[in-house]
C-alpha cells in the first residue's frame, strides 16, 4: 500500500510574520539613515553658500578696501537678491536659508575692515557646529545664536560673536 502524505507548498503564518518584521526593521533603519544623509547634504550646501558669499565679500573688499555695511548684506541674505555695486556684480544670487527658522547673518567690526558670516546647521553634532570637547558653539549675530561662522582672513571670531 502506498503511503499518501500531503505536502505543503506555502509558508506558514509565523514564517510570513517573521519576514514582514525583518523587512520593517530594515526599512526603518534605512529611512532614518536617508533622512540624516539629506540633512548633512543640506548642511554642506549651507557651508558652500556661506563660503561663496565670503568670496564675493573678499572681491568687494579688494575693490573698495572695506566690507559692505551690515544692513545692506543682511537684506540680501534674506531676500536672495543680486549682490552688485554699480556695474560690478559680485554674486548673481545671494544664498538664503530655506529650511531652518533663522536666516544667515552678517556683521562687521566698527570700521568695516573685518566681517563674520553666520548660519545654523541641521545636524548639530557636525564637527563645525561643536567644539573639540563636544560643547556647542553659539555665535551671537543680531541677538540670534548661530553654531557655524566664517570670518574674513584678517580677523578672529570669539564665541560671543565679537570680531577681533
Amino acid at each position: 500500500m502506498m503511503n499518501l502524505v500531503k505536502r505543503k507548498n506555502g509558508f506558514t503564518l509565523v514564517e510570513l510574520l517573521i519576514v514582514i518584521a525583518i523587512i520593517s526593521i530594515l526599512t526603518i533603519v534605512t529611512v532614518g539613515q536617508f533622512q540624516t544623509a539629506r540633512a548633512r547634504a543640506r548642511d554642506a550646501q549651507r557651508k558652500g553658500d556661506l563660503g561663496n558669499m565670503a568670496k564675493a565679500l573678499q572681491m568687494y573688499y579688494a575693490d573698495y578696501g572695506v566690507f559692505p555695511a551690515e544692513n545692506d548684506i543682511n537684506v540680501l541674505l534674506q531676500s536672495g537678491s543680486e549682490f552688485k555695486d554699480g556695474d560690478y556684480t559680485y554674486m548673481k544670487v545671494v544664498p538664503t536659508e530655506k529650511k531652518l527658522d533663522t536666516d544667515f547673518c552678517y556683521k562687521t567690526n566698527a570700521d568695516n575692515t573685518a566681517y563674520g558670516l553666520f548660519g545654523n546647521l541641521e545636524v548639530t553634532s557636525d564637527i563645525d557646529c561643536s567644539s573639540a570637547n563636544g560643547v556647542k558653539h553659539t555665535y551671537d549675530c543680531e541677538g540670534v545664536d548661530y553654531c557655524y561662522g566664517l570670518t574674513s582672513p584678517n580677523t578672529k571670531l570669539t564665541i560671543d560673536g565679537t570680531l577681533e
